[in-house]
Formats: structure tokens, C-alpha cells, sequence
């Protein structure tokens, strides 16, 4: 059975889009009138109609969606998920589909099968394994408030984690899905609920059923009238030298019992092995909101993450985190350094060229609006790939400033920033991996941080790297773009890659980075969430690899790109980033080599300042590209 952690992920959404599909057999005979019927969808996959329901099977073969009316059971849009697949070495792909039936589909990637059975009320899924035993998923949607179990009443507020097999999850609407044939259920994973089958054992069939309906709108639990929140009593959240860490806990009680509770508190630092615990009993009267209090004693440079949690009636009703940070000016990340790091990169350097490659731009009249036209480019570049991007520029006089906008690992097709466009720039928003931003994603999700991780010169960033280099060549030879005011604009993996960008090429003049990922690779594999634990799964795999994967990450580690930098730089932190991790942001803030600032967001996680920040940024790109030399 696999567990939470191979599982946890950062911040990514994904939409379904996909190819037609390959092999897919003519439909069978119609069905009854009034039954359900399998229908071809023009993107490829079927849907199919209940009496309570609407299903969607997508060209992998995966149950993505199920609608009760108006709303979204299932969830395929955050990292990993297909709404309801097979998991070995990732979700599982069952791209061969007949349809046997009026009403019944059958996928398989020749390992794995599901064969779907669309009744009135239900959508049964018959699951076999010829090769190993892997389990099975079905991720919720966050629209899920309450989870019951039908078998024995009890009801808990959703993420929980039980072992039920049979589970009931409702939304305060009253829609619910019931499932039964499961082994257990667990979460939150990403603010979502999970229902799981363990095991499904090769020579063995597993069934599976989806009920939908609606129904009254679930009670209330008492882990949804119980809440807790805490936070550092320090200014953003920075504790400096000699001072304790002083948690503050308010835990409201909207029930109508009096309860008797203790609140937990277990703080670990992040680089280092520290752990305290403490606990301390807090009565919660009915109707209202109690207060306590935590002081931690640390020393090493850091930060120290808190988790809260308040227990009553032998159950746990509420938790809560914070994050504090210790003397971070003193954080110092420890990332070797190769010998030949300056002629690897030159050698990239030289491979791309500092001219603007043979790009082409076709104008986008459906998208283009008020002031600002909107191109689609396209660009030759390294791996014989063609690079697709949104080119904006507005149609007041120039020269323009000129942003290189790059988004976040593997997510969402990439948008038109209209927005920044609209404030006076020519924007060019890239997609990093090749993918045309003008029709829809053969993969609306790819995870690819392990590919050619063997050796720096095939590893997938190298070539990522290429592409982005050649969109600021490209910015800075536009007509009406000023080339000594670009700047590069990223969130998550862009905010990582502006910052290599501007290490490399002279003509990055300003980089504002949002949770930067790829900074401190030895912390992050140790401390971080997905899309790391994909990079430490690997190396579990393959131990002979171990070394030479360590090896390689240390060309494309931001901290020893950082002392190269001599433009500005802007960084924004979650201190609740469970995958740029603020310890990692602050080392790498500490070593750049020009003028820099951070903002920190104590309570915030992998979206860091997100639209709040908007304001300050476009005004601080404004002032640093209004120094440009």
C-alpha cells in the first residue's frame, strides 16, 4: 500500500485536455431510451448520463469528472490527480478503450484495467492488475465538507482519515457520492479527501461502486464547529537572536457543548533535527473562544514550522500551523559547487546565441483587446523543439519595457497576461516544455523534474534553460521594446528560472521571483514537498544513481547562480510552503550578489504574496527598470 508522502504536491492546477483518441473501437448498438449511452467528446473520451449523475471518462481512460447537478464531485485539476486511476510510479494511463457495451467501457494500459459499467443510478468500475499490485484513487472534490460512514452513522468533517471502506462524501449542498469497495480514506492531500483500494492483486478483481444523489444537507460535525488558529507574536514572523519563540493558539468552540481540551504543539526546525513538544489543557465554553499560549527556546539559524492540534472527547477536532523564522539573515545554505559550473553554462550560453532566434507572430484578433494586441509566438530552440508563447505589446508609442513572464512546474496551460501588458509592457509569456499555447495540451499535466537526471547535459532544465534564454533574445530584439529595461517575471519553477536567467544573460535588467523553486536542492530533497519527492522516489529506485543525480542538481541549484546576479532582485516567501521552502528562499536571498529585497508572507504557503503583492511589484519593476543602466 502506498502512503501519504509519494503523494504530497506544491502548487499546480491541471484542466483536462487531451488528444483524440488512438484505437477506439465504433460504438456498439444503442442503448434502451431512457438509459444511459456513452458519447464520444470532440477532445477525445466519453460522457455518460445517469439519472443523478454525469460521467466523464477522458482519452486516458480515467474517470475525471462526476457531476450531481451543478457540482463537481471528483477532482483531476491539482498535481498527479485523474480523479479516480491507478497509482504504480505515478497515475496510470489506460489509453486503450473499446466499448463493449452500450453502457460499458473498458480501459487498459495492458497492465492495468478498469472496466466501467454506467447504470441509472451508479457507475460500477471493475479493477484488475496482470502484472503488480498497485492501488487505487479517488481524489474528491474540495467541495466535500462532510464524510459519513453509511455502515455504522459516524461522521467526521472532511480531510479526515479512517479506515472505512465504504464512505459517504457530502457537500453542504446535499449532493453526495457514496463509494463502496474501498479499503480506507485519508487526507487532507492538497485540501482534498481521498478514498483509496489498497491492493488491487494480480489474478484478482476488484468492484467498486459510485453512488450519486442528493439529500439533505449534512449536519454540522464537531470537527467543523471547533476551529484553531496560531500565529508568531513577531513582526512577519521573524524571531531575532536571543529571543524565545512565542506561539500564540485561539481555539472557538460554535458548538453548543462545553468541551474539556488539550492543546498540542510539536515545532521542528527545518535544516536541522530539532524537535520541541508541549501541551497545555484549554476549556472551550460553548459558544465562544479560548486562548493559550507557547514558548519555544532555540538557537540554530532557521525556521521552525509549528503544528497545533486540539483533541476533546478522545478525538482530534482541530489543527492549525505557523511558521517562524530565526535569525534568517544567518541562514546559509550549504550546495557544492562544480568545478567546471562557469563553462557548463557558457557552453549553453554559446549553444543558444545572443541573437533573437527566427521567430514567427501571428496576430490573435479574438484575444488582442483595448490597448494591448496579442500575438502567438513561436520560436525555434534547443532538442528540435518549437516553443510556443503569448507576445503582448500595447499600442500607446514606445520603446516599452519588456517582462519575460514564465509560470509555475508542469500546471495549467499558460494565459495571455493581459494585465501586465495593460500597465505599459510588451510581454513574453512562454511554455517551458513546447507545448502550443493556442490549442489544447496533448498532457494537461506533466511531471518531468527526473527526466535525464543522470547527468547534467541531458537534464531536462538544461534544455528548459535554452528556451528561456532565447525568449529574452527575442523580447529584447522586438521593434518598440526598450532591450535595457527587460525583466523577468516567475512564479514557483519561473521564479527559480528568472533567477538563472539573470545570472546568465546581461540584458535581464530586474527579476521578481514568487516562491521560487530549484533553490536548495540538498534542503528541498530533505524537507520539501512534491514535485521533490518525485526527484527522492527516484533516487530510492535507482541507489547507484544517487550520486550522480546529487551531482547534477548542483549545476542548476539557484544558490550558485545567486552571487552571479548583480540586478535587482524581489523574492516573495510562504512561510507555510510545504515546496519552496522559506528556509531555501532566505538562503538563497542571503548570497545574491546585488540589490535585493523579500517580502514575507507568514501565513501564506505556496502562493506567497499572490494577488496582494501585484501592487508592490509593479511598482518596484517600475523602479528598477527605471535605473536600468
Amino acid at each position: 500500500m502506498i502512503g501519504l508522502r509519494p503523494l504530497l504536491a506544491c502548487l499546480v492546477s491541471c484542466l483536462l485536455a487531451g488528444p483524440a483518441l488512438a484505437g477506439v473501437e465504433a460504438g456498439p448498438p444503442r442503448a434502451r431510451p431512457g438509459s444511459p449511452a456513452l458519447l464520444p467528446q470532440p477532445e477525445g473520451g466519453f460522457a455518460c448520463e445517469g439519472e443523478s449523475y454525469r460521467a466523464l471518462i477522458g482519452p486516458d481512460g480515467n474517470l475525471h469528472s462526476l457531476r450531481v447537478g451543478d457540482t463537481e464531485m471528483l477532482d483531476d485539476r491539482i498535481a498527479i490527480s485523474l480523479g479516480a486511476f491507478f497509482y504504480a510510479d505515478g497515475p496510470r494511463k489506460l489509453e486503450t478503450i473499446t466499448t463493449p457495451g452500450p453502457t460499458v467501457l473498458e480501459a487498459t494500459d495492458g497492465t492495468f484495467r478498469a472496466v466501467y459499467r454506467f447504470r441509472r443510478g451508479d457507475v460500477r468500475i471493475t479493477l484488475t492488475s496482470q502484472g503488480t499490485a498497485a492501488p487505487y484513487f479517488v481524489v474528491l472534490s474540495p467541495l466535500i465538507t462532510v464524510v459519513s460512514n453509511p455502515r455504522t452513522e459516524e461522521a467526521a468533517a472532511a480531510g479526515c482519515t479512517e479506515s472505512w471502506g465504504d464512505a459517504r462524501f457530502s457537500t453542504e449542498k446535499g449532493a453526495y457520492l457514496e463509494l463502496t469497495g474501498g479499503s480506507r480514506i485519508w487526507g487532507p492531500w492538497l485540501g482534498r479527501q481521498v478514498w483509496e483500494v489498497s491492493r488491487v492483486v494480480p489474478g484478482q478483481s476488484v468492484q467498486i461502486r459510485l453512488t450519486a444523489g442528493t439529500g439533505p444537507p449534512p449536519k454540522p460535525t464537531l470537527e467543523q464547529l471547533v476551529g484553531a488558529h496560531a500565529e508568531v507574536a513577531a513582526p512577519d514572523g521573524i524571531v531575532h537572536v536571543d529571543n524565545p519563540i512565542l506561539l500564540q493558539v485561539s481555539v472557538e468552540n460554535r458548538s453548543d457543548t462545553p468541551l474539556e481540551s488539550q492543546v498540542s504543539m510539536e515545532l521542528s526546525a527545518c535544516r536541522g533535527d530539532q524537535v520541541i513538544y508541549a501541551t497545555a489543557p484549554l476549556p472551550l465554553p460553548a459558544k465562544q473562544t479560548a486562548a493559550t499560549s507557547f514558548n519555544a527556546t532555540v538557537d540554530a539559524p532557521d525556521f521552525y514550522h509549528a503544528r497545533i492540534t486540539v483533541s476533546a472527547l478522545g478525538r482530534e477536532l482541530a489543527t492549525a500551523r505557523a511558521a517562524a523564522g530565526y535569525r534568517v539573515a544567518e541562514i546559509a545554505p550549504k550546495v557544492e559547487r562544480p568545478a567546471d559550473f562557469r563553462d557548463f553554462w557558457q557552453r549553453l550560453a554559446s549553444e543558444v546565441g545572443d541573437e533573437a532566434p527566427d521567430y514567427r507572430l501571428d496576430l490573435m484578433e479574438n484575444r488582442s483587446r483595448g490597448e494591448v494586441q496579442v500575438w502567438v509566438a513561436r520560436y525555434p530552440s534547443l532538442a528540435s523543439k518549437t516553443i510556443s508563447g503569448w507576445y503582448l505589446q500595447p499600442q500607446s508609442p514606445g520603446p516599452h519595457p519588456g517582462i519575460v513572464y514564465l509560470s509555475g512546474y508542469g500546471a495549467r496551460p499558460v494565459v495571455p497576461p493581459v494585465a501586465l501588458a495593460e500597465q505599459g509592457y510588451a510581454v513574453l509569456a512562454i511554455d517551458v516544455r513546447g507545448n502550443a499555447v493556442d490549442r489544447p495540451r496533448p498532457h494537461p499535466f506533466e511531471d518531468y523534474s527526473t527526466i535525464g537526471i543522470d547527468s547534467p547535459n541531458s537534464y531536462v532544465y538544461r534544455e528548459i534553460i535554452g528556451h528561456a534564454l532565447g525568449a529574452v533574445h527575442l523580447l529584447a530584439s522586438r521593434q518598440g521594446v526598450d532591450p535595457r529595461r527587460i525583466a523577468v517575471v516567475g512564479v514557483s519553477e519561473g521564479g527559480g528560472l528568472g533567477l538563472i536567467l539573470a545570472a546568465l544573460s546581461p540584458q535581464v535588467r530586474a527579476v521578481a521571483a514568487d516562491a521560487p523553486m530549484l533553490c536548495d536542492f540538498p534542503l528541498s530533497l530533505r524537507s520539501a514537498a512534491w514535485p521533490y519527492t518525485e526527484i527522492v522516489r527516484y533516487m530510492q529506485r535507482r541507489p547507484e544513481a544517487a550520486a550522480q543525480v546529487t551531482r547534477t542538481l548542483t549545476y542548476f541549484d539557484v544558490v550558485n547562480f545567486a552571487p552571479e546576479i548583480k540586478s535587482p532582485v524581489l523574492l516573495s516567501t510562504g512561510f507555510l510552503d510545504p515546496v519552496s521552502l522559506p528556509a531555501a528562499v532566505y538562503g538563497v536571498f542571503n548570497v545574491l550578489g546585488g540589490p535585493k529585497e523579500i517580502r514575507p508572507y507568514p501565513e501564506a504557503g505556496h502562493e506567497g504574496g499572490g494577488h496582494s503583492l501585484w501592487a508592490y511589484k509593479l511598482d518596484w519593476l517600475k523602479r528598477a527598470l527605471a535605473t536600468a543602466p
